[in-house]
């Protein structure tokens, strides 16, 4: 070594670098430790960033490298909370199981949008009035070949997620296949009914559904309907006039019909009380047997209504109304008929071995007894002789005067027996 060269460093615990090194050394320790605590946290989190959970109205499927994890059945994770392996090696894929609901209300309908916009109703029933455009307008062939408009919504979901997922996996593009095929199952059912069902709303909605629901699932879409509602349906306007005048006959025949049951029911009411219906099917059933010529069984049936009237009673059910009145005023007029005959005889039977006897005598008897009858009372009798007469009638002054001394008389007696009652 010659004078020139530097002095080397000294490594004893004497040399001036000892402190710096030493700093140094720590803190490339304390960093050291501080980067491992560092990458097991984010190894932690990565590991755990998996974990996920499932709502109530939701299905997870896993994937791991783009294939489904678990068993065919056992794929589809339902409501709970799952760890999976994180991304890349496995994808957790949430779907929307809710219903969904879908308006079809242009596929079938006026081209409300562009001719109605900003009309009143007035002004869209007169622009309905008129031809359609097939490349705006939409509408029903029905069975019977007419034209029938009509608006409608589906309520649909994702019954199967894996199928759904691997055909489908869009919800825009699920939409658009439930436009399609609800579209067609409705085409194919209303053109097999008349359009008098189709206006009534008695479209086969079922069928319609079951249609959609089928091609759905030959398409493995994992999609389903759940319902299908009409929610309008309507003529043609060039045909809404007539179409209401037959509505509205037909209305007013049922509401005939209804009044004439009304009425019906409270006439029978009104005859028979609530025995009407059975006796009206007791008469009934005598026609048809007059009518067929059985004539035992009328006779029979006959007897048996003669018998239910007699008892005004028939199975059990008591008749009353106007043939209950009617029948007990015939009862009591027989009955006092059958008295004056009784009375008659009784008299004839007992006048008639005097009249054997002494007829003259008899005769006379009677004669006097009539005139008795006919002049008894306050009657004033005048007798006249044949020809012209010329009545000019006044009341007897002597006759009244009788009468006045007969009342003060009675009334005299009437006072004296009140008097002697009081004593």
């Amino acid at each position: 070594m010659t004078g020139t060269d530097p002095a080397p460093l000294s490594d004893g615990p004497d040399s001036p670098l000892d402190p710096a090194q030493r700093s140094l050394a720590e803190a490339l320790r304390l960093s050291f430790g501080i980067l491992r605590l560092v990458m097991l946290a984010l190894l932690a989190a990565y590991a755990f960033s998996g974990l996920f959970s499932v709502g109530s109205n939701e299905a997870a499927l896993r994937l791991r490298f783009g294939r489904y994890v678990g068993p065919p059945g056992e794929q589809v994770l339902e409501r709970g909370t799952y760890l999976a392996a994180p991304f890349p090696i496995e994808q957790v894929i949430t779907i929307d199981t809710r219903p969904q609901s879908l308006v079809l209300d242009r596929e079938f309908w006026y081209d409300a949008a562009g001719r109605e916009r900003g009309r009143t109703q007035a002004e869209i029933r007169r622009s309905r009035s008129g031809p359609l455009d097939p490349t705006r307008d939409g509408s029903l062939l029905t069975g019977d070949v007419n034209i029938v408009h009509a608006r409608w919504t589906v309520t649909y979901r994702v019954a199967d997620p894996v199928a759904y997922l691997t055909n489908v996996g869009d919800p825009e593009l699920a939409r658009s296949l439930v436009r399609c095929v609800i579209a067609q199952g409705i085409v194919h059912t209303v053109a097999r009914q008349p359009a008098d069902e189709v206006l009534k709303a008695a479209v086969n909605r079922e069928a319609a559904a079951g249609l959609a629901r089928d091609r759905l699932t030959s398409m493995q879409t994992g999609l389903t309907i759940d319902q299908l509602a009409l929610d309008e349906v309507s003529a043609p306007g060039s045909v809404l006039d007539s179409l209401e005048a037959v509505t509205s006959a037909e209305t007013d025949r049922t509401q005939r019909i209804v009044t004439a049951e009304q009425d019906r029911a409270r006439i029978l009411g009104e005859t028979a009380g609530s025995a009407s219906a059975r006796l009206l099917a007791e008469i009934d059933t005598y026609e048809q047997a007059v009518e067929t010529g059985r004539t035992d069984d009328a006779e029979a049936i006959a007897r048996a209504i003669d018998e239910a009237l007699d008892a005004l009673r028939i199975d059990g059910v008591a008749i009353g109304g106007d043939v209950a009145r009617r029948i007990d005023a015939a009862k009591t007029h027989r009955a006092r008929v059958v008295e004056e005959v009784r009375g008659d005889r009784e008299t004839f039977e007992r006048l008639l071995p005097e009249y054997e006897q002494h007829p003259r005598l008899v005769l006379n008897r009677l004669w006097e007894a009539t005139r008795e009858r006919i002049f008894t009372g306050d009657v004033e009798t005048f007798y006249t002789a044949p020809g012209r007469l010329e009545l000019q009638l006044n009341r007897d002054p002597e006759v009244q005067k009788e009468r006045q001394q007969e009342q003060l008389r009675g009334q005299r007696e009437a006072a004296g027996g009140r008097g002697r009652g009081s004593r």
